[in-house]
C-alpha cells in the first residue's frame, strides 16, 4: 500500500506550528508495511486544500489527513472533502449525540457552532473522537481510502490507534518495515554513496539511501516484507554495508559518537584531558555531556588565546611566534601539555580558524590542526573544514572524537578523510 499525508494549518505553514503529526503517522504506517510517499502541508484555504486532495487522489491506496476539524470558521477540511467528492454535507445524529453527552459531562453549555463538527459527507462515516468533540471521518473517492482525524496530537493518536491501525494492519497483508540506521564520520556523502554504489539503486530491496546532520553520514536500510524475514533482510543489508563502509562506521540507531568514544574510554579504563582553541569548549561539552564522564574526562583547558596558551599550558612563546598559534607544532604541544598536566592516558589539543573572518591565504578559515598525544607519541591531522563558524567547529570537535576512536580500536585513521 502507498499513503500520502495531509496537514492542514496556517500556523504549520507559518512555521509557528512543528508539524509532528506528519512525522508521527509515517512512523506507524511504516511499523505496517505502508510507504508514504508524501507529506503535503497547507493552510486554511479551501481552493488549495481541494486542489491538494484531488491531486493525491489516484496515485496513492490512502490519504491520511490531520487538522481542520473543528468548529470555527478557518476549520475547512470537512466542507473541502465534501466538495472534492461532490457531496453535500448532512447532520450525522450519532455524532451530534456524542458532542451533547461530551459538553454534559462536562456540565457545559455546547455552543450552537459546534454542530458543524456533526456533519459529514453523504457517502462518509463519522469516527467517534474520545478525547475531544472533533469527529473523524472515513471515506473513500474510487480506489483511495481518504481518513481524516483532528489536527490535536492526541486526539489524532488516539484515534490512530483505536480506529484506523487494526483495519490497516489487515490490509497490509502482514508486512512491516523496519529501519536500520548506520551511523558514519570521516567522508563526506557523496563519496559513501559512490562506496555503495549499486546497493543504493532505488529498486533494490532493501532500499538504501543517506542523510547527512552537522557532518554524520547515516546510512539508512529500509526493509519491507513479512515479519519472519524482514530481519533477515536487514541482517544481510547490514553485512553489505559493513564491507564497503568498515571503520568509518561508528555506531547504530541513535547512538552518538561521544557516546561510543566514552564507552570505549571506560572499557579500556583510559582517561582523558583536552585543550581547546577554535572549538571553545565544544569538545569538552560532547565529552562531559555522558553521564559517568568523571570516570575518564579528568581536565579541560579553553586557550583561547595565545597568552592562554602560554601560562596555562606552558606552550613555548617562541614556539607561537615561528608558527603561529594555528600550527600542528601548537597543536602538538597543546595535546602533550594537557596530557602530563592533567596526568591522563590521553591528550587532545584543537587549534584552528573558525571563521568567519581570521583567514589568510596561507592559513584559510576552516583550518584546523587536532594533535592526539598518547603512550605511544603524538600525532597531528591537517584538517580543512567546509561551512559556517558553527559548522567548522562542530566538525573539529567530531574529528577529534573520530581520531581518538581509531586510536582507542588501534585501527589506522588514513580512512577518515581531512
Amino acid at each position: 500500500m502507498v499513503a500520502v499525508v495531509i496537514s492542514i494549518g496556517d500556523e504549520l505553514v507559518c512555521g509557528l506550528t512543528i508539524n509532528t503529526n506528519a512525522a508521527w503517522l509515517s512512523q506507524q504506517l511504516a511499523a505496517v508495511g505502508i510507504h508514504v510517499q508524501a507529506h503535503l502541508t497547507v493552510g486554511d484555504d479551501m481552493p488549495t486544500i481541494i486542489q491538494t486532495i484531488r491531486a493525491a487522489i489516484g496515485s496513492c491506496d490512502l490519504i491520511l489527513i490531520s487538522g481542520g476539524l473543528g468548529p470555527t470558521e478557518d476549520d475547512l477540511t470537512r466542507e473541502a472533502l465534501a466538495r472534492t467528492l461532490d457531496e453535500e454535507l448532512v447532520e450525522d445524529s450519532q455524532a451530534r449525540a456524542g458532542l451533547e453527552a461530551f459538553f454534559q459531562r462536562l456540565n457545559r453549555p455546547m455552543v450552537a457552532s459546534n454542530l458543524v463538527q456533526a456533519r459529514r459527507p453523504v457517502s462518509a462515516r463519522c469516527v467517534e473522537n474520545t478525547c475531544g468533540t472533533a469527529p473523524g471521518l472515513v471515506a473513500r473517492f474510487d480506489s483511495t481510502d481518504i481518513f481524516v482525524m483532528p489536527g490535536v496530537p492526541r486526539e489524532m493518536k488516539e484515534m490512530f490507534d483505536r480506529e484506523f491501525l487494526p483495519l490497516l494492519k489487515k490490509r497490509s497483508g502482514g508486512n512491516v518495515t523496519r529501519v536500520l540506521k548506520l551511523n558514519t564520520f570521516g567522508a563526506g556523502e557523496s563519496w559513501i554513496g559512490q562506496r555503495l554504489g549499486d546497493l543504493m539503486k532505488r529498486t533494490n530491496q532493501p532500499a538504501i539511501g543517506t542523510t547527512v546532520q552537522e557532518g554524520i553520514v547515516a546510512v539508512r536500510i529500509y526493509a519491507t516484507g513479512p515479519l519472519d524475514t524482514v530481519d533477515s533482510m536487514l541482517a544481510e543489508a547490514r553485512r553489505a554495508v559493513l564491507e564497503r563502509l568498515g571503520n568509518l562506521i561508528f555506531s547504530e540507531h541513535d547512538i552518538t559518537l561521544e557516546q561510543v568514544v566514552a564507552e570505549l574510554l571506560k572499557r579500556r579504563r583510559h582517561t582523558l584531558a583536552v585543550a581547546e582553541s577554535c572549538t571553545g569548549g565544544l569538545l569538552t561539552q560532547m565529552l562531559t555531556s555522558i553521564a559517568g564522564s568523571s570516570v575518564y574526562f579528568l581536565r579541560g583547558w579553553i586557550t583561547y588565546s595565545n597568552a592562554a596558551k602560554i601560562e596555562d599550558l606552558c606552550v613555548a612563546a617562541d614556539l607561537i611566534a615561528r608558527h603561529g598559534a594555528v600550527s600542528g607544532q601548537v597543536a602538538q604541544a597543546m595535546a602533550d601539555n594537557a596530557r602530563r598536566k592533567a596526568g591522563a592516558d590521553w591528550g587532545i589539543g584543537i587549534t584552528g580558524i573558525a571563521g568567519p573572518d581570521g583567514g589568510t591565504a596561507d592559513k584559510p578559515v576552516g583550518l584546523v590542526y587536532i594533535a592526539m598525544a598518547g603512550t605511544d607519541g603524538i600525532t597531528v591531522r591537517r584538517c580543512q573544514f567546509a561551512g559556517d563558524r558553527y559548522g567548522v567547529r562542530v566538525r573539529a570537535a567530531q574529528m577529534a572524537l573520530t581520531l581518538l576512536r581509531f586510536k582507542l580500536l588501534g585501527l589506522d585513521a588514513g580512512v577518515v578523510l581531512p
